[in-house]
């Protein structure tokens, strides 16, 4: 190698090594050395998997054997390979085996001496702030989907994820059933205790229902809207989704949630509309929301306090669905 192309290989702020046909190395310049974590006091003439035993098996090794046998160059990039040749950025993160993200160009080259050029680019810098923008960008994805007040999913998230267990329920052939929850003379009790004291309630309403849904599963529950709480329950049919909606109305009156406002009851209580759309059911997935909320509006029409089931086959509403 001539004295000019040695000294700009070697002022390069990126790795090189240059490989012979037998890929033997004949030159690697002072990036490279610079940032291995230990230097073989011999290395030119070696084959490279001697040097760096890691590669062998990679893809590294197998895309310098298509350079040199069929003059094929190619690019590994760190999101789909693991760093394979010992490099680091300094020299704290040896001791921990935290190598640096490698942006391998392996480059087949027509020369009598050299048939591969390797040159690496340490992109850690970049891939740690791609990672923390994603980071940033599900947090902010999650804020726009959670209900500031209570904590639990907005209407935003409701929209999106009816969408998608719709989809996934017709893929799968399973059912799909939906509660809304209304909390009974809400209004009374926000002009009797004021509207703080209307946050808390809703707050507690809140987590008693998430403590009531299935812990390992993807039920889905949303803030619907003022004090209306929705419920997506994937893979459950009508009667299970009725049984799930009195046991939930059970446990909010049992959480004894004071309520002076009524003297009715002394008590917080709930109102819950339940619906089923069947994968094969020719109804719009609207028709779901619009059913679970008929039955919410029969439920208060019956003194609230109570379940109501919509029977998309009958068109009816009942207290309790029929077995079939």
């Amino acid at each position: 190698m001539q004295a000019v192309e040695s000294f700009l290989l070697e002022s390069m702020q990126v790795g090189v090594l240059l490989l012979d046909a037998e890929r033997r190395l004949k030159f690697w310049n002072r990036w490279f050395r610079s940032h291995l974590a230990n230097v073989p006091e011999f290395a030119y003439g070696e084959y490279v998997e001697d040097i760096f035993p890691e590669i062998c098996n990679s893809r590294l090794y197998a895309a310098i054997d298509q350079a040199e046998k069929f003059n094929l160059s190619s690019m590994l990039t760190p999101g789909l390979n693991k760093p394979v040749l010992p490099l680091f950025q300094k020299p704290a993160d040896r001791k921990i085996n935290r190598r640096m993200q490698q942006l391998i160009h392996v480059i087949a080259l027509r020369h009598e001496h050299y048939k591969c050029m390797l040159q690496i680019q340490d992109v850690t810098a970049t891939i740690k702030r791609e990672q923390r923008l994603k980071v940033q960008s599900s947090q902010l994805l999650d804020a726009a989907n959670r209900d500031a007040l209570t904590g639990v999913g907005n209407r935003r998230r409701f929209d999106s994820a009816l969408q998608e267990l719709v989809y996934q329920s017709r893929q799968k052939n399973t059912p799909l059933s939906l509660l809304i929850i209304d909390v009974d003379h809400f209004k009374s009790y926000n002009d009797f205790y004021g509207h703080p004291k209307g946050d808390e309630c809703l707050k507690q309403i809140a987590q008693a229902l998430q403590l009531g849904l299935r812990q390992d599963s993807i039920d889905s529950l949303c803030r619907y809207g003022g004090e209306e709480f929705a419920i997506l329950l994937p893979d459950v049919d009508r009667e299970t989704a009725f049984n799930v909606a009195e046991r939930l109305r059970i446990q909010i009156e049992g959480s004894r949630l004071e309520n002076r406002a009524l003297a009715k009851s002394p008590y917080i209580t709930v109102s819950i509309g339940v619906s089923t759309l069947h994968p094969d059911s020719p109804q719009p997935v609207q028709a779901l929301v619009t059913t679970a909320d008929l039955a919410l509006y029969q439920a208060k029409e019956a003194g609230r306090n109570c379940c109501m089931s919509y029977d998309m086959q009958s068109a009816k509403t009942s207290y309790v669905p029929e077995h079939g």
